[in-house]
């Protein structure tokens, strides 16, 4: 019996190792029951890391640009940053786009060199990508329609949001429509969904079932834009945009519905 022991396959063993993890497993009757993450979790604390990365994104490009360019002659003042009419310059998309770009950076940064992970964990890969337009395009019909229809109670009780009120005013401004659709229709969405999608979606996709990821991470996209009469479109939003991001796991997807929305929503003037 001892002979035949060890002349045993090692896979028929008591100590078998498992094989390959596929980590896009599902439970065929319940896909919810015994769901296995798309790739391994990442420590406990990447999504407090991912919020402080885009926080200092945000805010230390707010802080430390405008100071450099009224120290260098660029800008007389942070009032050259607004228009007398309540909207904003080129030089405020300009910044914004320098914090986007700085997040993007940031993200990507963790990821490959502190996660050790490949770029096709963010959802940055060639796979599927007409599948994942085609997502997309549905998803911003859903997502417009949805936000549109919870938006009008809302403006007749509390009024319009002053930040979109702001960007429609802008977008009517000469000659800055380009810079705006540079900032708010391309590389916004990009970095959003980076952020917000690719990383914090997994975070929370790391340790929760995706229903409750896509509701945690919709939720949190809505309150990190601190725009309180925004909170539930913005929300409904994140929903759609979580949600075509799981089911193709290609980030052009939510990319794609984002850029559409922000479009209509900030290029649009009826």
């Amino acid at each position: 019996m001892l002979l035949e022991a060890k002349q045993m396959p090692f896979d028929q063993r008591d100590d078998a190792q498992p094989g390959p993890i596929d980590w896009d497993e599902f439970h065929p009757t319940g896909p919810y029951d015994t769901y296995v993450r798309r790739t391994p979790p990442r420590r406990k604390w990447s999504l407090l890391l991912g919020i402080v990365l885009y926080f200092t994104a945000q805010y230390g490009v707010a802080l430390i640009l405008p100071p450099l360019l009224i120290q260098a002659g660029v800008i007389s003042s942070r009032d050259a940053l607004r228009l007398t009419s309540g909207g904003f310059t080129s030089w405020t998309f300009w910044i914004l786009i320098v914090a986007n770009v700085v997040a993007i950076v940031l993200i990507v940064a963790a990821v490959l060199w502190f996660y050790k992970e490949p770029l096709s964990s963010l959802g940055l890969t060639r796979e599927k990508v007409p599948r994942a337009l085609l997502f997309g395009v549905a998803g911003f019909v859903v997502a417009f329609v949805a936000a549109t229809v919870v938006s009008i109670p809302i403006e007749q009780l509390v009024g319009v949001d002053p930040t979109q009120q702001a960007l429609s005013q802008t977008a009517m401004e000469p000659g800055l429509l380009p810079v705006l659709f540079l900032s708010a229709v391309l590389i916004a969405p990009i970095a959003e969904e980076i952020v917000f999608r690719g990383y914090l979606y997994k975070a929370f996709r790391d340790r929760v079932k995706p229903g409750y990821a896509i509701l945690l991470s919709s939720a949190l996209f809505s309150f990190i834009h601190l725009e309180w009469r925004a909170f539930i479109p913005l929300f409904v939003i994140g929903i759609v945009l979580a949600y075509v991001y799981e089911k193709t796991g290609n980030l052009i997807a939510p990319i794609t519905v984002h850029m559409l929305n922000n479009a209509v929503a900030f290029l649009w003037t009826p």
